[in-house]
């Protein structure tokens, strides 16, 4: 038979060993949430180089079943985050009659996003303002010298050559990432060039890296390395002048042409 007070034997938690506990909890979830974190970041990375390739491809498929034509830059994806309409209709991404890629197995909203990204915006990725533009827009002066392509064989350097990437949510508006090879800041190239100009931000979504897609289909990681492309979001502005040691800017005109 028990004791009758066989209960009052039982060893309760004292305050200083709950506290003890919870501790213990505490330190083991700092330890974890880094690499929670870390980990979160590398699924996010994977799904957006995984997008990148599915855009790309198709923008190659389009090139093969038109004669080697390229789809033109204001065709490719129809939404211009500007305007109110477009920045939250994902129904235009995936619109055969108003999206080329569309037609060639882009059918997933998302694929246009990076996971990154936490804006409201539809889409995050813009191409190479020299891939087949409809307009003359940041391509002439100085910039003139410089190829534009309408046709996937006048890229003499496919693996070089981006042709779609991330682009920050407080820059994107139009289809296309611009970069201004005169140097001058004015759309039209007029006037004395003074390196170097951000016409638009390329994103940094990734620990201050972007995804590329390149014209022979391959995709890359590229890590942004000047405190002007990295500000933090909402900080950035289109058109603006960096610094005449801006590696960003150097390395952004080494890779969307190439002298004629």
């Amino acid at each position: 038979m028990k004791s009758a007070d066989a209960s009052s034997n039982r060893r309760a938690f004292t305050l200083l060993e709950l506290l003890v506990v919870i501790a213990i909890i505490a330190i083991l979830a700092a330890l974890l949430l880094p690499a929670l974190s870390r980990s979160q970041i590398t699924a996010q990375g994977a799904q957006c180089m995984s997008n990148h390739r599915q855009l790309v491809l198709a923008w190659s498929m389009y090139s093969h079943d038109s004669n080697d034509q390229l789809c033109s830059l204001t065709d490719w994806v129809v939404s211009d985050m500007s305007y109110s309409d477009d920045a939250t209709n994902t129904a235009l991404l995936v619109d055969p009659q108003q999206s080329m890629l569309a037609r060639f197995g882009i059918t997933a909203p998302a694929l246009y996003k990076c996971p990154g990204d936490r804006s409201i915006f539809v889409r995050s990725v813009s191409m190479n303002n020299r891939m087949n533009p409809n307009c003359e827009l940041w391509l002439g002066g100085g910039g003139a010298k410089y190829a534009v392509f309408t046709k996937s064989q006048q890229i003499r350097l496919p693996a070089e050559i981006y042709v779609i990437l991330d682009e920050r949510s407080d820059t994107i508006n139009d289809t296309a990432l611009v970069v201004d090879m005169s140097n001058t800041g004015n759309s039209d190239g007029t006037g004395a060039s003074n390196p170097y100009w951000m016409i638009d931000f390329p994103a940094g979504y990734h620990n201050g890296s972007g995804r590329l897609s390149f014209a022979d289909g391959h995709v890359e990681s590229h890590r942004w390395l000047e405190p002007t492309t990295l500000v933090p979001i909402g900080q950035a502005h289109n058109v603006t002048h960096t610094s005449v040691t801006d590696q960003d800017v150097q390395w952004l005109q080494d890779h969307c042409t190439h002298l004629k």
